[in-house]
């Protein structure tokens, strides 16, 4: 089986704009179930609150907040990529309600103190971003600590199984921080909110994802985090068999929505 480590490059693809512009892409395009829209039903985004966008990309999330907390609030993102923040910023037209840093996230309590006008949030969230981050526990507590009372902090990311991930698996070795975020909602996010949150509420997602061509599985997998050059062409041989057989390749992609909310 090839062998893989968790290594800088493919951190590089987790958050360079042009891979996450693919997954985005391929995601909507393929999935059954539009996830934007089920993260803000479940969110929850008013008329008038500030946010706290933790690892924003291109404004997957920030857009939509944008567009809910209307002219009397705010949206207040961070990106470690320069071209995902101004991606961001070009989207929203200027917004006078967005402000946008590049940073690392670990550097989240410096920016909301120097660079961010609004320092308190009715919703702090993170989606498919903290894990990446070394400094993960302190920028759960910067997030915790910025929340207005009855403030709402939540995280999604992914949940095990992942189907692409244990179809990749046969072929080749998975980076272990793959296999980490899979299981970093239960065994690191749910003690934390349990700990600090008088009331917590935990969703699971669940998708299936069906990809009619083997240029577009390609595609996406090259994107990925878990990408083996040694392995594609044997990859797409099983696929194209696949779409060959149904119509398209397919895999259930799921993931984990906690969401906590302060007492004062």
């Amino acid at each position: 089986m090839a062998e893989q480590v968790y290594d800088n490059q493919l951190m590089g693809r987790a958050v360079s704009t042009a891979s996450l512009e693919t997954r985005l892409d391929m995601n909507k395009k393929f999935q059954s179930t539009d996830f934007d829209s089920w993260l803000m039903a479940r969110l929850n985004p008013k008329a008038g609150e500030d946010i706290l966008d933790v690892g924003c990309g291109t404004g997957a999330q920030s857009i939509p907040f944008l567009k809910n907390v209307g002219p009397e609030g705010s949206v207040s993102a961070l990106d470690i990529a320069a071209d995902s923040v101004a991606e961001l910023i070009r989207k929203s037209g200027n917004s006078p309600n967005l402000s946008a840093a590049v940073s690392d996230m670990g550097k989240l309590a410096d920016v909301v103190d120097r660079q961010f006008a609004v320092k308190q949030y009715d919703l702090a969230q993170s989606s498919y971003a903290l894990y990446y981050s070394a400094e993960r526990m302190a920028v759960l507590d910067t997030m915790r600590k910025h929340l207005k009372p009855n403030g709402r902090l939540a995280v999604f990311t992914p949940n095990a199984p992942h189907g692409m991930v244990e179809f990749v698996r046969q072929f080749a070795d998975i980076p272990g921080g793959v296999d980490e975020c899979m299981e970093f909602g239960p065994n690191v996010l749910e003690p934390y909110f349990r700990k600090h949150f008088w009331d917590v509420t935990v969703h699971f997602f669940h998708n299936v994802v069906r990809i009619p061509t083997v240029a577009d599985f390609v595609s996406f997998y090259r994107s990925t985090t878990y990408y083996n050059a040694s392995v594609e062409e044997q990859l797409g041989a099983v696929v194209e068999n696949k779409i060959t057989e149904n119509g398209f390749f397919e895999y259930e992609k799921n993931g984990y929505l906690i969401i906590g909310q302060s007492q004062f």
